[in-house]
């Protein structure tokens, strides 16, 4: 199992030129050049791969064109001047048999052209495209009281295919239907008018829409400072909305805010008919672009089938390896030669120095730091060179400690330390536990005596 794991780690692969090999192959600089670029490159394909990733995750929107109908019921309008009887008395009216209206605001959506019952979309309510609808009706409001009627969203509410709104009354009465549209992104409207002219704005837009146009028109009028990115020089037109010379490009979103305003609702009129039978439609239809979240399209898309070609580039990483390797491998044996070569003696005396460290270490004949700092003392004292007073003083004043050991020695001290601290903590804790237990079986053995003896 270990062997598996082993095999499958992956190998740290060393990129980067042995130091001074430029002075040898000068060539190496295109190297260094194309590992700058490289990361640069890296940089920005992981930024794209988060947009992308992040692109996916959002949902994707169509648009579609919502019909809106508005038309007008009548009931027992004929009866409106039947009150009097046969007899010439009054007759009495119920409140079924009351003259009344009844206004429809119904939507639905159009089906796309070439669309057959099995390719039909999903169906959505009527309701889900409005955020709010306000209905005003023209009569009296002594007789009739509130002529206003409001609905609002609520988020625990159903959606419906239409509204009703029922009334009494034997006239034709002028209505005023406002329709405030329900968008899945937040749209505005430009309502400086110089604005929408410059930037050839014909309807509402988001926000980021509006940035970015402001954005193209500054690119494609050089208004950019070359010497500061950051500041944009406006000409005549942006001089004359912003009332400024310069603007700093980081503050142009908190400037834009002064010009978006919520973009105008949509406005019915219609006139309920009472008098032209039982059944009254208004004479066109009304058409309005909405957007429709597309749950067929999520995730779909040539990025999203996007897959990176990642056996070539283990393979291109592998002989990279391998030829780093070998570059690493040619430098050390040229140095190694080349030591040889400028001075043999001392090279040799080095070379055979190193090897009998190596060998002592391997047998286990060589001691190192405190160990032999210590063996030099028991020996020195076996021959009556130092006692114990001058053992301590050459411990202190040597510079023993300033040796590269000196540091671990003092880590793994101070850690068994610690170990052997904690050690007697948990067998304190341990007897603790040990006693309370002993204490709780015990009482219940006190209380059945001292009931015994009761």
């Amino acid at each position: 199992m270990a062997t598996t794991q082993n095999t499958k780690r992956k190998r740290l692969i060393e990129k980067s030129l042995p130091p001074k090999i430029e002075t040898y192959i000068p060539e190496s600089r295109l190297f260094a050049q194309l590992q700058a670029l490289e990361r640069k490159l890296d940089a920005k394909v992981v930024r794209k791969r988060l947009e992308v990733q992040e692109a996916l995750g959002k949902p994707v929107y169509k648009k579609r064109i919502l019909r809106i109908f508005v038309s007008n019921l009548a009931a027992n309008q004929g009866a409106a001047g039947a009150n009097e009887d046969s007899d010439g008395g009054f007759a009495v009216r119920t409140e079924a048999a009351a003259p009344s209206w009844t206004l429809r605001v119904e939507g639905r959506l159009v089906d796309p052209p070439g669309t057959t019952w099995k390719t039909r979309p999903a169906s959505h309510k009527f309701s889900e495209f409005l955020n709010s609808m306000t209905v005003e009706m023209d009569r009296s409001t002594e007789l009739f009281g509130d002529n206003t009627v409001q609905w609002r969203r609520a988020a625990a509410e159903a959606d419906v295919d239409g509204f009703e709104i029922k009334r009494r009354g034997d006239e034709d009465v002028r209505t005023r239907i406002i329709l405030d549209i329900r968008t899945a992104t937040d749209r505005f409207k430009v309502n400086h008018p110089l604005m929408r002219e410059l930037l050839d704005i014909r309807g509402p837009v988001t926000k980021a829409a509006f940035i970015m146009k402001l954005w193209q028109y500054i690119k494609l009028n050089g208004l950019q400072d070359a010497e500061d990115p950051d500041q944009i020089r406006c000409d005549a037109g942006l001089m004359q909305v912003f009332n400024t010379p310069v603007v700093s490009f980081t503050a142009i979103p908190q400037i834009l805010h002064a010009f978006m305003t919520r973009p105008d609702p949509l406005v019915i009129e219609y006139t309920v008919r009472v008098h032209e039978g039982d059944f009254h439609m208004a004479q066109y239809a009304f058409d309005v672009e909405v957007e429709v979240e597309d749950f067929s399209r999520q995730g779909a898309g040539p990025l999203a089938a996007l897959q990176t070609r990642s056996r070539e580039l283990a393979q291109v990483e592998a002989q990279l390896a391998q030829q780093m390797q070998e570059i690493h491998n040619a430098r050390a044996k040229r140095e190694f030669l080349r030591s040889f070569a400028d001075d043999p003696v001392a090279f040799i005396h080095r070379w055979i120095d190193n090897q009998t460290k190596d060998l002592e270490v391997i047998l286990g004949d060589r001691r190192h730091g405190l160990e032999a700092a210590l063996a030099a003392i028991m020996a020195a004292d076996e021959r009556g060179q130092a006692g114990d007073a001058d053992a301590a003083k050459w411990l202190k004043e040597s510079a023993l400690y300033d040796e590269p050991w000196a540091d671990e020695a003092v880590f793994h001290y101070l850690s068994a330390k610690t170990q052997e601290r904690m050690q007697q903590l948990l067998q304190q804790q341990q007897q603790q536990l040990q006693q309370q237990l002993q204490q709780q079986q015990a009482q219940p053995q006190q209380q059945m005596h001292h009931a015994a003896g009761m």
